[in-house]
């Protein structure tokens, strides 16, 4: 190799060696985004001073030497100030971090006071006061990276997701509107349910303000509710404590631009007398020898609890113990498990909804059968009584057998007038009276054979005309 040779390769091993310092490193990863902080819009006003939070998902796990981090650098748009000062705290997985801060050209440095060196993956957050530029900008970009010890950078700038659990301005962006507030909200009205519960119907109407997003409710003088769709113009207050109450609403822009708050509308709420609205869709299931009770949730908005009752008398039932269920508003469907072994009867259960008045609503009520011989016995098959006009067979009547179930039935003489056949999670069969042809039988005796499997039981019905 020649002495040029050798002083090409030593050259180009320099040249690589300086690429290698300067490159960002790949085996560090992170995500991250930007909100303001009290509108997750990724909105903010011209020439005003915010608070925004920088939210970083930081992946170590498979860090290499030299990627220790000294330092998350945020940079920030043209004309947005921030300061060193700025900083109102940095956290990593929810605790606060020791660190100081650095401002110039337009990037504010986080530095720690202690190199992150470990290996885990993490949740950063840095809240930092900002002012925003007077001229409006559509869409502003800040950025964010990572430096190790030496100020070089970790990776490439940070990818814009996902990263604080929230759906809310998954990105590094953020518009910027002009500071002039919504005109204020006109037409407020309240009013008191006509059924007697302790609600409140407050309406208004809609702002005429295009850049709206929402309205802000207030009771007595507290912020009430988000209403976040600036179409709407009827809100339902529930559950309102008696007195008088006195109710306000704004408009909003975003959380930090509202219009002035509106005058105030006052009325007097009595207290909740009207009982609510019974659960829906009662059903009755067998789980084991366990019994799901299962309903769908009551209309009326108030509901606290529903209650379930037990007995052998739909006019005869008492509470069962635990049979308190909470309601939850967001919550449709509901099932409570009795794991009582009961004995062979008809039982009733029943389903009530009670508000927060102790107000109770008419009760859901269904009945449950358990067997052990086909019953009943005798029946009537011309009754309008479903409780009498069928004869049910229960599976449980053969003690431990599997397989296929099916009933033969037939009559005195031995003929058969009707089979029936089980699904293969049918536990019971029912016959209505009637033959193969669709004809009621004659009164008499009649006999039975239920099989499951290769055990099978005989018996006799009598049939009541």
């Amino acid at each position: 190799m020649t002495k040029t040779q050798r002083g090409f390769i030593g050259s180009f091993i320099s040249i690589l060696t300086l690429i290698a310092a300067t490159t960002s490193y790949a085996a560090v990863t992170s995500v991250g985004e930007i909100n303001v902080v009290g509108d997750d819009q990724g909105v903010v006003v011209a020439n005003s001073t915010v608070d925004l939070i920088v939210t970083i998902i930081i992946d170590r796990s498979q860090a290499e030497p030299g990627e220790e981090i000294q330092t998350i650098e945020i940079v920030l748009p043209n004309e947005f100030i921030a300061r060193a000062s700025s900083i109102r705290w940095i956290q990593r997985d929810g605790v606060n971090q020791t660190v100081s801060a650095e401002f110039g050209g337009n990037s504010l440095r986080v530095v720690f006071a202690q190199p992150i060196d470990d290996f885990s993956n993490s949740v950063y957050q840095i809240t930092f006061e900002c002012q925003t530029p007077s001229p409006v900008t559509q869409t502003v970009t800040f950025k964010a990276r990572l430096r190790n010890v030496d100020g070089q950078p970790i990776g490439e700038f940070i990818k814009p997701g996902q990263a604080d659990g929230k759906l809310n301005n998954d990105d590094f962006t953020l518009e910027v509107i002009p500071n002039v507030p919504p005109a204020g909200v006109q037409g407020l009205t309240v009013k008191r349910d006509a059924a007697g519960d302790n609600d409140v119907t407050v309406s208004w109407g809609e702002s005429e303000d295009p850049d709206v997003i929402g309205y802000f409710i207030y009771r007595d003088g507290e912020r009430l509710a988000d209403v976040d769709d600036p179409s709407s113009t009827v809100f339902l207050d529930v559950d309102v404590p008696r007195g008088l109450r006195a109710y306000s609403i704004e408009a909003y822009k975003t959380p930090l631009l509202r219009s002035e708050r509106s005058a105030v509308r006052r009325i007097s709420v009595h207290p909740d007398t009207a009982p609510p609205q019974p659960p829906e869709g009662l059903t009755l299931t067998s789980a084991g020898s366990a019994i799901k009770v299962k309903w769908t949730r009551s209309p009326s908005p108030d509901v606290t609890r529903y209650r379930v009752l037990f007995g052998s008398s739909p006019n005869q039932l008492s509470p069962l113990v635990n049979g308190d269920v909470l309601a939850d508003r967001n919550r449709e469907d509901y099932e409570f498990s009795d794991n009582r072994i009961l004995g062979v009867g008809i039982f009733f259960y029943a389903v009530e909804a009670i508000d927060e008045a102790e107000n109770k609503s008419t009760r859901k009520v269904k009945q449950h059968r358990i067997l052990d011989s086909p019953a009943p016995n005798p029946f009537l098959p011309v009754s309008d009584n479903p409780a009498f006009n069928r004869i049910v067979f229960p599976a449980r009547a053969i003690e431990g057998a599997e397989g296929e179930f099916f009933v033969l039935i037939f009559d005195i003489d031995g003929a058969m007038v009707k089979e029936l056949r089980a699904g293969p999670d049918d536990k019971e069969l029912e016959w209505d009276g009637k033959d193969e042809r669709g004809d009621v039988v004659e009164s008499g005796v009649y006999v039975y054979q239920m099989q499951i499997g290769d055990s099978y039981k005989t018996g006799t019905i009598i049939v009541a005309r």
